[in-house]
């Protein structure tokens, strides 16, 4: 009896020394991880989605085979998602909705040589999006056609955190114009910014020039963030201009 436990105990200590962990070598959340050692060369996560993951891996040797991964929330280490593993090579699958604003991370199993490893990488929470916005309108004018405001002055202050030096935003217009807010940092990667603007709108409208709507798009390995403001400028001051602010991540 006591040489069955003594061999059950070397199996388990060689068990527990034969698995080993790789980190995400940067320490960043981001889209992509080069590893200097291990099984894997690199993790490229390629979707934009806090509810998908799809993700591509390299091996470094062709008797490396990692068939399972995994995405846990880092803050809690509970395991969110069994992703299935294509090719040895290919990730992909759905990940469960309220954990978008949660920093995550992908853990795929290898083995090789008899050794098992388990490699992570780092996967973003959602960007997050803080827009605030005023507007001020004089010279109603009852046009021809409709009526409009000779006057729209916009001012706004927006903060963005990409939760990752990799996040990338854009902003559009959807109804009338109004200023770039996040102009100097447009289609440029970044982690986190604060953007000031001033400037005029145009509205528009069919009877009466009174909408302007806009969004700030941003981007990360572990999610997308949408934020839409529209402003209702109301009809000679009847009534008063009004904002409705949306943010959501997906």
């Amino acid at each position: 009896m006591i040489n069955k436990i003594a061999l059950m105990c070397a199996v388990v200590s060689m068990s527990a020394v034969s698995n080993e962990v790789i980190y995400d070598t940067d320490a960043q959340a981001g889209i992509s991880t080069q590893y200097t050692h291990g099984p894997i060369s690199e993790v490229q996560v390629q979707s934009r989605s806090a509810l998908h993951l799809s993700a591509r891996f390299f091996v470094t040797d062709a008797d490396v085979n990692c068939p399972n991964a995994q995405v846990i929330n880092e803050n809690t280490w509970q395991v969110l998602a069994e992703l299935p593993v294509q090719g040895n090579t290919a990730i992909t699958g759905t990940l469960p909705g309220g954990f978008e604003s949660m920093p995550k991370s992908l853990q795929i199993t290898c083995y090789s040589d008899s050794k098992t490893y388990t490699v992570h990488h780092k996967i973003p929470a959602a960007p997050t999006i803080n827009w605030e916005s005023q507007v001020a309108v004089s010279g109603w004018v009852n046009g021809s056609h409709a009526g409009y405001y000779e006057n729209i002055n916009y001012v706004s202050a927006a903060f963005v955190n990409n939760n990752a030096p990799d996040g990338q935003c854009t902003f559009s217009n959807l109804v009338g114009q109004a200023p770039n807010v996040i102009e100097s940092k447009q289609g440029l990667a970044f982690n986190s910014a604060h953007f000031t603007t001033e400037g005029t709108v145009l509205a528009d409208g069919q009877y009466v020039y009174r909408y302007v709507v806009s969004e700030i798009i941003c981007k990360n390995a572990g999610g997308t963030t949408r934020a839409v403001e529209a402003w209702d400028l109301g009809y000679d001051h009847s009534p008063a201009p009004d904002r409705d602010y949306t943010v959501y991540s997906y």
